[in-house]
């Protein structure tokens, strides 16, 4: 037995997703970016397609607003190297269509630009996902979506903003706090963030989460924001320069302790 899907009112935004409260019970959903820019505001009766992700030390519940997210996230689950923060991240970035065009194409570049995906991982989440691809498309087939404005990187469409009337200045605080939290969740740095966060505050017109949430999103995606997510390594001194540098350097005293040593 196992929650396929859940339906209850939207009662708050976490770092990492929402809370939904189902006839009194709170519920803990984690949710791709993706599915909070979709949400209404606050108080609203929401339906989730749920996936319940069971380890011996926790039991998690991911979120989405389709069948097919919901679907496409289990198969990035099944796949090497891939665990539920990455599963998001793709999901937050990339739209179904935009992995199937990386697999057809064997396009690296389209998956690098997920935040926490590095070309090796690129690589091998395209290989392995490549006889998975059908399985993407049945769920696509399905009439079990329900109409929402879906999030891509090529285009962004304007959602209805259903906010309040608030004290601007303090909402706008939170708002660029939980932003900050969400980004650093879905694994972007700082000199991602900040330049963003300093780029957005110079905008007025952001009057809820998801609204703040999809322009973020569409910063990022479209290259607005010119910083590099994976930095090349150094490259290893050669022998010659390490036996110099060893002869030249003092050489600390033993404290008995060998390389095997656990501390």
């Amino acid at each position: 037995m196992y929650i396929e899907r859940l339906s209850g009112t939207f009662a708050a935004t976490l770092p990492t997703g929402i809370i939904l409260d189902v006839n009194g019970i709170g519920y803990g959903i984690e949710i791709p970016l993706s599915t909070l820019c979709q949400l209404p505001k606050v108080g609203s009766k929401i339906n989730l397609w749920i996936s319940t992700y069971v380890r011996e030390d926790a039991l998690r519940l991911f979120g989405f607003r389709t069948y097919e997210d919901r679907q496409t996230f289990e198969v990035l689950l099944s796949l090497a190297g891939v665990g539920p923060k990455v599963a998001l991240a793709i999901l937050s970035t990339l739209t179904l269509t935009a992995l199937e065009v990386a697999v057809a194409k064997n396009d690296t570049k389209i998956l690098v630009s997920v935040p926490g995906v590095g070309p090796r991982l690129a690589e091998k989440i395209l290989v392995e996902l490549r006889p998975k691809v059908a399985r993407l498309q049945v769920a696509k087939q399905l009439d079990l979506q329900e109409e929402f404005i879906r999030l891509d990187a090529q285009g962004f469409e304007p959602i209805v903003n259903h906010g309040e009337n608030e004290d601007a200045s303090t909402k706008r605080e939170a708002l660029f706090e939980d932003l900050n939290s969400a980004l650093e969740n879905l694994g972007y740095k700082d000199k991602i963030i900040q330049p963003l966060v300093l780029k957005l505050r110079k905008h007025s017109d952001f009057k809820d989460l998801q609204d703040l949430m999809r322009q973020a999103l569409k910063e990022l995606t479209q290259g607005s924001i010119e910083v590099e997510r994976h930095q090349p390594l150094p490259a290893a001194p050669s022998k010659a320069r390490d036996k110099e540098k060893a002869k030249s350097s003092p050489q600390p005293k033993s404290l008995g302790f060998s390389d095997d040593s656990v501390f």
